[in-house]
């Protein structure tokens, strides 16, 4: 289809109006002025001349693909496709079926235009005749947890500058154990966060022998720094890059200095479905083990349990049945719905504990509607709360962005 001068603008008023209707967590298909231009030339070339224009359409815009046009995205393909090309991401739950690419005209090449919020930032695959693949045409690229995705970002959305590593400030150590439970069976990895400078104090107290000489009655660290336990520990340090964040909002002063145990699983989901034994291992082995070690208050204020999506769940649990403990929890898109949304009905049905909570969740794909529902809860019960949303999805993407909003609700100064 050609458009004339006066029609295509038609078109981009029709457009502008429903880009102005996405709301978050909205996605639908649309029109992208580029395409249209590139099918009118299409549409009115020779077939020996199609190639060519597909090929210098592509050139001119390699260093922008996918393609965004103020609140549009378009993915593009170019290649031969026998059955179908769709497009899995966050958006849709990276459903393989749905989201199909178009072909444009009799070429080789296949796009799809959505309308999305101006902020949100995506992850997504192509699925082209069977075959997962990265888009061959965008370098962008975002660990998660089953490999890498490709990647965008649409033009209000705020990168999170405090991931990345800084060469020029001061930076933490990481001591790696290997941890070996009585309770759970398995090694797991549990790696501590010093922060740069860290001094270790102790409290030692003597008290004088009838026969002369003194004896040893107390010798233990002062308390000296807050710390926060970290479910999927391993994981929050190489996909969410948190040791880069600590490094970095340390030296801004946005937070005090503060020990971070990152924790691994040995059977993820078998140890935070709301599992007993998994609280066990980690009140009466691993905080005993690194209270030795290291110098961390004792003041629940001062201590912090968290974790995503499962390990969200786990952390709420924990701080509910124990806020002597742990003051402060956070949660990032956090699986409330588990045991028919037993943690809700908790907050809901049980005294006020005293413990601040931390929640965010994603709007695309995500658990919003069970987080929504435990934040509802929170705020009837009158808790110390706050709880965000992001229009992006379940990923470490979304979730490595609020490490610092998460330790800064804590402990920010």
């Amino acid at each position: 289809m050609a458009y004339s001068a006066g029609s295509l603008v038609a078109v981009l008023a029709i457009m502008t109006l429903t880009v102005s209707a996405v709301s978050a967590g909205e996605a639908h298909e649309a029109t992208s002025p580029s395409i249209q231009k590139l099918l009118s030339r299409v549409e009115a070339a020779r077939p020996v001349e199609m190639d060519a224009i597909v090929s210098s359409f592509i050139q001119e815009n390699q260093d922008g693909l996918p393609i965004i046009e103020d609140s549009l995205v378009t993915f593009v393909y170019h290649g031969t496709v026998a059955l179908r090309a769709t497009v899995p991401s966050d958006i849709n739950r990276w459903d393989n079926k749905t989201h199909v690419m178009h072909r444009l005209g009799e070429t080789d090449l296949y796009y799809l235009t959505l309308a999305m919020p101006g902020d949100a930032r995506i992850d997504y695959k192509l699925y082209v005749d069977g075959l997962w693949m990265l888009d061959p045409m965008n370098e962008q690229t975002v660990r998660g947890g089953f490999g890498d995705n490709s990647a965008f970002a649409m033009p209000l959305y705020e990168p999170s500058p405090e991931i990345e590593f800084v060469d020029s400030i001061p930076h933490g150590t990481v001591e790696e154990h290997t941890f070996n439970s009585e309770i759970i069976v398995g090694a797991r990895k549990v790696q501590v966060y010093l922060p740069y400078g860290y001094r270790p104090l102790r409290i030692r107290e003597e008290a004088a022998l009838a026969g002369g000489g003194t004896q040893v009655i107390k010798d233990e660290f002062a308390g000296t720094y807050p710390v926060v336990f970290v479910q999927d520990g391993g994981e929050y340090i190489t996909l969410a890059s948190m040791v880069n964040v600590l490094d970095n909002i340390i030296h801004e002063e946005r937070i005090p200095p503060v020990v971070a145990v990152f924790v691994d699983p040995v059977d993820r989901n078998y140890e935070y479905f709301l599992n007993k034994d998994y609280e066990r291992v980690l009140l009466e082995e691993i905080l005993p083990f690194v209270s030795e070690n290291y110098d961390i208050s004792n003041e629940p204020a001062k201590r912090a349990i968290m974790g995503a999506s499962l390990g969200g769940a786990i952390s709420a649990m924990i701080s509910l049945n124990h806020p002597e403990i742990f003051g402060k929890c956070g949660s990032q898109s956090g699986a409330f719905g588990v045991n028919d949304m037993e943690l809700i009905q908790r907050v809901l049905n049980e005294p006020k504990g005293k413990v601040d909570f931390y929640l965010d969740c994603g709007t695309f794909g995500d658990l919003t509607d069970e987080n929504r529902a435990l934040a509802d809860a929170l705020k009837k019960k009158k808790y110390n709360f706050v709880y965000s949303e992001f229009n992006e999805g379940h990923s470490w993407g979304n979730w490595r962005a609020h490490v610092d909003d998460m330790l800064v609700f804590f402990w920010g100064k």
